[in-house]
């Protein structure tokens, strides 16, 4: 369908023998992360809520990984502060380690602030920010062990609000600073914090929906705006930021917001 333009040129190097955790795993730029990471020779545990779905994720990215990677799925909702920290014991108890958490998981809506029910303010707020912290504050004591780092996934939507989004913007313009102050808080054990905020994404979000539509797959994209690139984003793009802020290469770089948006929020265009 769309042909990937990021390939695997300039994949950085270093992964084997890690593990990395990816909230959100199982489809599209999460799923791309994971994939990544594996191709890389890290060990992944793909984070969804989807039974069904994570099983075929895992067995996909088998399939292309490096012999040193092992790919697992757990059912978790990150929500749910009880199973995260159920999940990490299971993870450390499996892996004996962990060395990268990406926290992709993420839901959205298409609504002005104004019109936002309060059922699905609570959501977005609660998956977005709420669940994003609480899954870092469960992995810091084991990051901590390896000096590892973190990438939240937000959204340009968060440096530059959208009204049809209100609600989904305002949670994630919380998730960067929530990634700058967690940046603070670990840096002293040696833990990195970075967030990566895309622009529009091939394939999109799966829940990015209005109050009336069901869920979709995302990859209408046809009638999205061409970034000043010149092409669409791809879920690689992301994925090998993502690698890149985890990498060795990055070891200076915490706090840091990095848009992935092929210019889109550099500045405005005038027709």
């Amino acid at each position: 369908m769309f042909e990937s333009l990021a390939g695997t040129q300039g994949r950085t190097d270093g992964f084997q023998g890690r593990v990395a955790l990816v909230t959100g795993g199982t489809s599209g730029i999460g799923f791309a992360i994971a994939r990544e990471f594996a191709l890389a020779g890290a060990s992944v545990a793909l984070i969804g809520t989807d039974k069904d779905r994570g099983r075929e994720a895992s067995e996909r990215i088998k399939a292309v990984a490096k012999a040193s990677a092992e790919v697992v799925f757990y059912a978790v909702d990150v929500a749910e502060q009880s199973q995260l920290h159920d999940l990490m014991l299971r993870l450390t108890e499996r892996f004996g380690r962990l060395d990268y958490l990406v926290v992709a998981a993420g839901v959205g809506r298409k609504a002005p602030l104004l019109a936002t029910s309060a059922e699905d303010l609570r959501r977005l707020v609660q998956v977005n920010l709420v669940g994003a912290i609480m899954t870092v504050q469960a992995a810091s004591p084991y990051l901590t062990k390896t000096h590892g780092a973190v990438v939240l996934l937000s959204s340009d939507a968060g440096v530059l609000g959208e009204a049809h989004a209100g609600a989904y913007s305002v949670s994630k313009a919380g998730l960067n600073m929530a990634g700058k102050m967690l940046a603070i808080d670990l840096a002293e054990a040696g833990v990195r914090v970075n967030v990566v905020a895309p622009g529009d994404i091939v394939p999109g979000m799966r829940t990015m929906t209005s109050p009336q539509e069901p869920v979709r797959s995302g990859e209408d994209y046809l009638s999205w705006t061409l970034p000043p690139l010149g092409r669409y984003g791809e879920a690689e793009d992301v994925a090998q930021a993502v690698l890149f802020l985890c990498s060795s290469a990055a070891s200076f770089i915490t706090g840091s917001v990095l848009l992935v948006d092929g210019g889109m929020r550099a500045g405005m265009r005038f027709m």
